[in-house]
Formats: C-alpha cells, structure tokens, sequence
C-alpha cells in the first residue's frame, strides 16, 4: 500500500498512465519535497504526475525528453560514428514547467 510508505527522494512514472492524460495510482504524500520526479512520458506542459508532484510540492521535476533525445544520439553514433550535441535538441523541445 503505497499510502503507508514513507517519503521518497525519487519517485519515476514508468507506467503508460500520462500518455492517456490518467494520473497513475501514486498518492501525493510520497513525494519528498527535496526530491525530485521524473515521468518517462513526455509531450506539452505537464503531466498528470508530474503536476502531482508540482502540487506536493516537488521543484525538482523532468519528463522523458531528455531520455528520448540521448538514446537517438547513441544510436546515431553507433551508426555514424559521431555523437552529435544534445543540449540544444533537448532545450527546443523541452516546454519549461514554470
């Protein structure tokens, strides 16, 4: 029962719940404040977990953009040999939580 656990530094959205606009079944007392949460879905604004988390109080939030974009590179330079730069993908496609 998650409900009776504690706190967490970390708590990670691994379920398809966000792609469907559904907040997974997480209560919003596990959240550390001083943690952080990260959502592997990614797409405009925030998720329903990740406003969870906003709500609880977490600053420290990240959605799966990042991911997303340094698997790409990998497998770019597996093939070409060349890893390209990353930083400036993940900032044009990462919409700011503010």
């Amino acid at each position: 029962d998650l409900a009776a656990m504690s706190r967490f530094d970390l708590v990670v959205n691994a379920t398809s719940a966000s792609l469907t606009g559904e907040l997974p079944p997480v209560p919003p007392n596990v959240f550390d404040p001083k943690g952080a949460a990260y959502e592997l879905a990614y797409g405009k604004g925030l998720t329903p977990f990740l406003r969870l988390a906003r709500n609880a109080g977490v600053l420290g939030i990240a959605d799966g953009v990042g991911m997303l974009v340094e698997q790409a590179a990998e497998a770019f330079a597996w093939w070409r040999g060349i890893r390209p730069e990353t930083r400036s993908v993940i900032d044009q496609l990462t919409v700011p939580f503010d």
